[in-house]
């Protein structure tokens, strides 16, 4: 009876060094991937106000044809940006946000 014992008490600590070996070994970047994807939705969500300084994130469009999307016209120094469903008048010198205006 002993010798079976220490047979399934063997087995079981192969199998718990063998399990947290394989956690060691994993990616350390897979850990964070959804909350990385958490922080990517969140962030597009972002409601801009005036004052606040624009940081270029992915998705932003700078927009040439201001016309077309029935603004007005930028200010000397400043460029409209589409960034989520807002379009922002941006300041060259500064990166502070203008004017807000909701996308259509």
């Amino acid at each position: 009876m002993k010798t079976v014992t220490k047979l399934v008490s063997a087995a079981l600590a192969v199998s718990v060094v063998a399990g947290s070996a394989g956690a060691a070994f994993a990616d350390p970047r897979d850990r964070d991937r959804d909350t990385h994807r958490e922080f990517i939705r969140d962030a597009r969500a972002h409601e801009f106000m005036r004052g606040e300084r624009f940081v270029p994130e992915r998705g932003y469009v700078v927009v040439r044809d201001w016309r077309g999307m029935r603004l007005h016209r930028p200010a000397l120094g400043a460029h409209w940006v589409r960034a989520g469903g807002q379009f922002l008048l941006i300041s060259n010198r500064t990166g502070r946000i203008l004017d807000v205006v909701i996308a259509p």
